[in-house]
């Protein structure tokens, strides 16, 4: 798997020490961060539906699921599926809950390896089109509601393990998020968090320099936060983390048009593709993290 994997085990820092080491003021929330411009932002773009790019395909069909399925993480990223397989070996038969659950298709992935999922995202129209997904799919979670990271409507150690893709860092409260995830993780379960913004990374500096997001269509989400591996890990304060790992460190395609996709396509990604590994690998855009609450 072409992925720099790093186990590390580190000491347990009390909540005020890695609150003193949160990102910088510069860079904290803002007010147009608030929850409900996430909210409404995610309603109008369920994640997933912007590659429904075929008008006559009815969303929420079984054509539509399909159609947008090779865009969706678990099997456009081999690394996500691999993480998804090896975990639902340690967790089946056990409570997972899928924070950010978009439109399902890693839910299903868990479903299908008996792993029992609780699936929760802030969109309405995401959770939707899951319960849909999980009915043409042929699978049944043990709940599927609407629920920001923020503030998850679950009693204190109820889940033994909490798996989170692409989410986080587009709450707007990262460490808030992080803290509810220990809240509701029983002693010894796990926080499985892929696909964390990073920086520096490739994907990062062409949003800057292009002043255009890479993945969106049209609007970009109120908040999307790149930080460093040093401001995430002082982020899991109390966790023990036990794992890390940079993923997508090589330019990946894009389901968007016009003329700076186009430049994206055939100028950036197959020069920087043909870069090193182990140079790539510094430009990584995103980063993983499994870690434990002792």
């Amino acid at each position: 798997m072409d992925v720099e994997r790093r186990s590390r085990k580190r000491r347990r820092r009390p909540r005020h020490e890695a609150e003193r080491r949160r990102i910088p003021e510069r860079r904290r929330r803002a007010p147009y961060r608030e929850p409900d411009a996430v909210q409404a932002y995610w309603n109008a773009h369920p994640h997933g539906a912007e590659y429904a790019q075929q008008p006559d395909v009815e969303a929420g069909t079984p054509a539509f699921f399909e159609c947008i399925r090779p865009w969706m993480s678990p099997y456009r990223f081999p690394e996500l599926m691999a993480r998804i397989e090896r975990e639902a070996v340690r967790l089946r038969g056990k409570r997972l809950l899928d924070l950010g659950c978009g439109l399902g298709y890693d839910s299903v992935e868990f479903l299908r390896r008996g792993v029992r999922v609780t699936a929760t995202d802030v969109s309405t129209s995401a959770i939707a089109l899951a319960a849909v997904h999980f009915a043409i799919a042929g699978v049944q979670a043990d709940g599927l509601e609407v629920a920001t990271a923020l503030a998850l409507p679950y009693a204190a150690a109820t889940f033994d393990a909490v798996w989170s893709d692409g989410v986080l860092y587009y709450t707007g409260d990262m460490p808030r998020a992080l803290r509810e995830i220990w809240r509701v993780l029983r002693s010894g379960g796990r926080a499985i968090v892929s696909h964390l913004r990073r920086r520096p990374s490739w994907m990062d500096l062409l949003s800057r320099l292009g002043r255009a997001p890479i993945e969106f269509k049209d609007a970009e989400p109120p908040v999307s936060e790149a930080h460093t591996e040093t401001e995430i890990l002082a982020m899991f304060g109390e966790f023990e983390v036990i794992e890390t790992t940079r993923d997508q460190y090589r330019a990946r395609p894009i389901a968007r048009r016009g003329w700076q996709a186009e430049l994206y396509r055939w100028c950036f990604r197959p020069v920087y593709n043909a870069v090193p590994r182990a140079l790539a690998m510094h430009w990584a855009s995103k980063f993983s993290v499994v870690a434990l609450k002792p």
